[in-house]
């Protein structure tokens, strides 16, 4: 049973099951959060995260597992802070970075106007990290998502990158809730979106309205807890150019806000819906949620553990666009037919 915000867990780590946990990056969340002078706790890894800025105004990020502390690799990007999390104790992987989302250089990336600032939203859940990450093969079909069926869907598992492509018209919830008089509706959306390992999913959106289009970022993240609860994230930044126009950086942040209402909205209810039938039948091999539960499986085992099975590549693709044409132009055909026959008949 998946539950959102379930009841604090007080000032002690909360009591974890044995568990592995995932190896990779994790983000913690927005930076400047951790940069108000104090030491923060934070409930992670079935134990305590200490973040701490030091004289530098560098953040440094500590696992306390009972009373031995551990440094843990930490990198600052975009505004956002992450910990790198491995069972093994080895340093990060040099082949799985988290891209660089802006091109400001500072630690919140100030000086770059190009996007809205992050609209984010925390909560907790009760479930496990194959949960969430089974979101990739079943959102963009998800009725929370989509008013139709997609024009096209496709997952690709490669390595230690999974992607998703997905091209259709959005579900009314994506809409402003209060738009202005004659506002645009957002039409159809084009999504790439990818994890990162087994925690950080980046998605580039391509928003296409009545009369432009909305370019956004939208950032999901995850960090368990212990072994039965976690902490979802949702960032949301969009575009406005270089400079912002005041009313243009008002309007974005209104669709930041929106957009990340409803992915937040969507993923809670996806993993409701998952757990109503949790794994009542397993999928064949060939099926998409049974090939990405063989690539997330890389992160929670040794790595030289790691087998060929779970990181060769795995593609499934869903394409309706042709399938339509045919079909409209099918349809515009015998309507033409029937407008001629009707006339020889009545001649």
């Amino acid at each position: 049973m998946v539950q959102a915000n379930p009841e604090p867990f007080g000032d002690e780590p909360p009591q974890a099951v044995p568990a592995r946990y995932a190896r990779g990056w994790h983000c913690l969340g927005l930076s400047r959060r951790f940069r108000d002078g104090s030491t923060r706790s934070l409930s992670a890894f079935g134990s305590r995260l200490a973040v701490q800025a030091n004289g530098q105004d560098q953040l440094t990020v500590r696992l306390e597992p009972g009373k031995v502390e551990q440094e843990l690799p930490s990198l600052e990007q975009d505004g956002l802070l992450y910990a790198w999390h491995d069972p093994q104790g080895a340093e990060p992987a040099q082949n799985l970075v988290i891209p660089r989302l802006r091109g400001g250089t500072g630690l919140d990336d100030d000086e770059d106007r190009e996007f809205s600032a992050w609209e984010w939203k925390e909560t907790t859940l009760s479930a496990g990290t194959g949960q969430v990450l089974e979101h990739l093969v079943h959102l963009a079909d998800s009725r929370h998502v989509t008013r139709s069926e997609q024009l096209y869907f496709k997952n690709v598992f490669d390595g230690q990158l999974a992607t998703q492509y997905f091209e259709g018209p959005l579900h009314h919830s994506y809409q402003l809730q209060d738009p202005a008089e004659n506002a645009p509706a957002i039409e159809l959306a084009d999504s790439v979106a990818s994890y990162y390992g087994p925690a950080v999913m980046i998605a580039q959106l391509d928003y296409v309205l009545e009369d432009r289009s909305l370019d956004a970022v939208v950032l999901t993240a995850h960090y368990p807890i212990d072994a039965k609860h976690l902490v979802l994230m949702t960032g949301v930044m969009v575009r406005t150019g270089h400079p912002p126009a005041p009313e243009l950086q008002t309007a974005a942040c209104g669709h930041a806000a929106q957009i990340l209402r409803s992915i937040t909205g969507a993923v809670r209810a996806q993993l409701d819906d998952a757990a109503a039938t949790e794994r009542q039948d397993e999928p064949a091999d060939s099926h998409p949620v049974a090939a990405l539960r063989r690539w997330y499986s890389q992160f929670f085992v040794d790595t030289q553990d790691i087998t060929p099975g779970m990181t060769e590549r795995y593609e499934y693709e869903v394409d309706t666009t042709m399938p339509m044409d045919l079909w409209t132009r099918s349809s515009a055909r015998t309507l033409i037919l029937r407008r001629t026959n009707g006339k020889q008949l009545a001649s």
